[in-house]
Order: C-alpha cells, then structure tokens, then sequence
C-alpha cells in the first residue's frame, strides 16, 4: 500500500469494511472482529488510528503487533486463508493494516464459541438465527440453489418445461439425451435423492416449476412504474410470478410497456427508437435473476422505472471474489452464486445468458452506443443495484429536432422524403394514401418538392414517379 492510498483509507470513517484501532485490543476482541469480517464482506483493520477521531497516532512497536496478531489469529480462529498484514510508514509515524477477505467456507468461529460474529455498520455483533443460516448456506458445497426445498415433491415439476428445456438441448447437441427426466434432472443439480425418494432442489423448482413462488416465496420479481422521479405515487405495478425464464421475460415486457418510442431521422430515413437500449435492459434483468441471493426470505427483486431511470434491486451482497470497483472498471468476473441456474439458463440459449463474466460489459456498451451515461453500480445495505439513466426530457427533444433539409418542409413533405428513402419511390397516388390529401394537394406538394431539388420526377402520365435527387 502506498503512502497516497494509505492516506485515502485513514481520511475515511470507520465503516463495516474499515475499523481503526489505536493499540493491540484483547485477543477475544481482535478475534471477534476479524471473523466478522471474513463473515461478512471482509474489511481493513487499521492499527495506529484513534477509534471515532480518526486521528493518526501510529503505534510503537508494529513488527511485534504484527507477530502478536498472528499469533492470536492462529491460537483463537480457524481461518482458512491468513489475512495480509502490512507495517506503513506514513509522516514519521508506523502502522500497521490488516487486510480480511470475504471469506468462502464460512461461518468462521472464534474458537470456543458456538455463535460467529458479523459486521453490521461498524460494529461486530453476534449473527442471528437467519443470519447463521444463511451463512451456513453460504459457505456449503453448491449453495442455497442445491439443497432440497422443503415441501416440495417431484411432481411439482412441469413436464411442460423439462420437455422443452430436453429439446432445445438435443437441438443443440444434435443427438437425443438418452437419459430419463429423473437422470437428466439429478445430472443439472435439480433433483437429489433422498430415503429413496426424488426431491427437488431450490434450483430445480425455480427453473422447472409453473410456480416456484408457492415453495419458495421470495422468487417473485417487483416491477414498478413511478409516476416522475420519486417513489411517492407509481403508474403500474406487477408482481410477476412463474419460472426464471418466464420471469425474465414478463419483466423486460413491462419495462417495455411504459418505454418511450421515438422516431429519429438519419439522412433521408425515419429510425425508430427506444428511450433505453434493449440489450442494456434485458442484460440488468438477467443479472438480477441469475445471481441474486435466493435464500435471502421476504426480499425479491425489484425493478424500478422512474421518468429519468431505471434502477434495478438484486437481493443479496455481491459473492466473494466480485467488487464494485472491477465493475467500474468494467472488468470480467465469473464468481456465480448459482452455478446451477447458469448452466440450465445458458443451456437454453444466448437470449438468456451469452458469454459468463461480461454481462456488465454488455450493459456498457450498449447503454454508450446508445449515448447513455456508463450503468451505475452499489451495495445499498443487503442488496445490489443496477442504476441505468436515462434520457429523460432530451428524448423528446431528439424526437422533434429536424435535419437541414426538412426545416422549411411541412409534416405531409416530411413523411413523402422518409418513403422514398426507405422504399425508394413514391407515385402521387401512393403519396395521396400515405398522408390522406386530396389529388391537387399531393401534387402541389411533390411539385414543390421538386422544385426544392429533393424529389425528381421519372416518367410520364399515369407511370410517373418520384425518387430522390442523388
């Protein structure tokens, strides 16, 4: 760590993945805190900066607050990777960091208690019941999306959806399967066998049952249209249930539905155009839907869209080994929370999932192309947010702004030049019909379009028609 950086970390206040500590607290508290860390989203430990002040003081002796560290760590946790402890050297004084990871095995315990310890704000307190369950989930083989759901029995499978999801993998592959659904379900991590019984897994119900929200409840997704830029009064709202792939679909028709479409001229042809890039808005749903954090009870995804944005709200803090700041920096990160929904959902096709890792990237450059500002993206408490901007009042202005040519024309004209550019000719007939006007009043128009150098007449009589000046 640099000076420079060093100096950024200590100018900030104390926080769930930051703690300042004057001197070498008790081995208990020392413990407490960094399991706390490695429980929750990992964390700094800053020794030599007074606790509330913020005030640096250093501390005497950092190469034997170093050894005392280790040594408490190792006699009081059981941690599977160690964390980075570094002495800095920062105007005359010394300190000394130390960097926690999120952990991947958790919970983490301090030894001799039954209870682990979590950040929440600045403060460690002991984990509650959900809060243990789900960090048991968590840390286990596979997940939440890989245990047996409770309740649920095989034939609260649709054989509707386990038909099409075999036949689109044989189309793919070109060969049939050759395996029995029970087979084929149990390979993908949707079926376990349990006291000689087939039970769904979390997964299995969520991709292949008509309605997961009856067994598992926070599966359904909120959309909201608000009325303006705040949450005081809304337009629309669903809660959409069905399977994943159903739910990503019903949730991209909705923001569809209250999208604004606009028409742009680009040289002599009439462009239609959506207030926000397709590909940013399906990319930010499927995100949501693939990776949130299914085992978090009574949070579902929300999807907000407001007359200047479009925020989108995924249960659950981002896994270990993905950070906000590589999204920034729009770079890859393939860490899957549920790998088993992945693999069905990018079985089914690139309408669901493309590329692993580059989703971000996606939402990106399509929201550039577009001329949208970058995606924003945060933590806000126990969720992640997608936020896209939007035009907002410039939509409208880009929908009335003419090109040089149209300025002096009237709206009928305007509607003549876009035909024959996309289609390349128009007769006065076709010309009357377009813009319902009366004989002479369409060739007075055309004339006069003529006349102005962007039509030109070919042909005679009843043959004649009008294409563009080259």
């Amino acid at each position: 760590m640099t000076p420079e950086e060093f100096e950024r970390l200590i100018s900030q206040q104390e926080r769930e993945t930051l703690e300042f500590k004057r001197e070498m607290p008790s081995s208990s508290d020392l413990a407490k805190l960094v399991t706390a860390f490695y429980n929750t989203r990992g964390g700094v430990i800053v020794f030599g900066v007074e606790d509330g002040t913020g005030r640096p003081v250093g501390v005497m002796a950092p190469q034997r607050i170093e050894e005392g560290i280790v040594n408490i760590l190792r006699s009081r946790c059981s941690l599977d990777v160690m964390p980075s402890i570094e002495i800095i050297a920062y105007q005359g004084m010394e300190f000394v960091t130390v960097t926690c990871l999120q952990g991947a095995h958790k919970p983490y315990l301090v030894n001799g208690e039954t209870r682990p310890y979590v950040r929440v704000g600045s403060s460690n307190r002991e984990a509650q019941d959900e809060e243990v369950r789900r960090l048991y989930i968590e840390g286990s083989e596979g997940g939440f999306e890989a245990l047996a759901c409770r309740g649920a029995k095989l034939t609260d499978l649709s054989e509707r959806l386990i038909a099409g999801y075999v036949r689109r993998r044989e189309e793919t592959s070109g060969q049939p399967l050759g395996l029995s659904a029970e087979e084929m379900l149990h390979n993908l991590g949707c079926l376990i066998r349990d006291d000689g019984q087939w039970i769904p897994t979390h997964a299995g119900v969520l991709l292949f049952a008509e309605d997961p929200q009856r067994l598992i409840g926070q599966a359904e997704v909120a959309c909201v249209r608000f009325k303006g830029t705040d949450v005081i009064s809304y337009i629309d709202r669903r809660d959409l249930h069905g399977p994943l792939y159903q739910l990503v679909d019903d949730a991209e028709q909705f923001i569809y539905r209250h999208m604004k479409i606009g028409r742009r001229i680009e040289g002599f042809v009439g462009v239609e155009y959506r207030e926000y890039p397709q590909a940013a808005v399906r990319e930010a749903i499927v995100n949501a839907v693939v990776h949130r954090d299914y085992s978090r009870r009574g949070q579902s995804i929300r999807i907000f869209m407001f007359d200047d944005r479009i925020e989108v709200f995924s249960p659950g803090t981002l896994p270990p080994g993905v950070s906000i700041e590589k999204m920034r920096r729009l770079e890859p990160q393939s860490v899957q929370r549920n790998p088993i929904i992945v693999g069905v959902l990018r079985d089914l096709g690139s309408r669901y999932i493309e590329r692993l890792g580059t989703g971000i990237r996606r939402i990106a450059q399509a929201m550039t192309e577009h001329g949208l500002p970058r995606p924003q993206f945060e933590e806000v408490g126990s969720e992640f947010r997608v936020m896209l901007i939007g035009p907002g009042e410039r939509f409208m202005q880009e929908i009335k702004a003419r090109p040089a040519w149209a300025e002096s024309l009237n709206e009928r004209q305007v509607e003549a030049v876009l035909c024959v550019g996309e289609h390349g000719r128009i007769t006065t007939g076709e010309y009357r019909t377009l813009v319902s006007v009366a004989d002479v009043t369409a060739y007075r128009d055309l004339k006069d379009l003529s006349d102005r150098g962007l039509l030109i007449r070919q042909g005679k009589g009843r043959g004649a028609y009008y294409t563009l000046v080259e």
